[in-house]
């Protein structure tokens, strides 16, 4: 079963694909299997897609800064020069 331990946890693919759930005592009282498996694999399919659009935007971010970076340095004033 999963449990957050840190408020900051974050839930990745493999954790929802090994999500296992307990059986009820008396055969098939509960929810339906199905409906709960085909859940998980539509929150993999999200987590997925997540981890994706965040690696994207993190690369994006890192682009950015050297390009400012490397603007702010061809303006910056040069020791000696004044």
């Amino acid at each position: 079963m999963f449990r957050a331990t840190r408020r900051l946890a974050r839930l990745c693919p493999e954790q929802v694909r090994r999500m296992r759930f307990r059986r009820t005592r008396f055969g098939r009282r509960g929810l339906a299997e199905e409906h709960v498996y085909a859940f998980l694999r539509a929150v993999v399919d999200e987590l997925i897609a997540r981890d994706a659009v965040e690696a994207s935007l993190r690369a994006e971010n890192a682009r950015l800064k050297g390009a400012l970076r490397d603007w702010q340095s061809s303006f910056a004033p040069r020791p000696g020069r004044w």
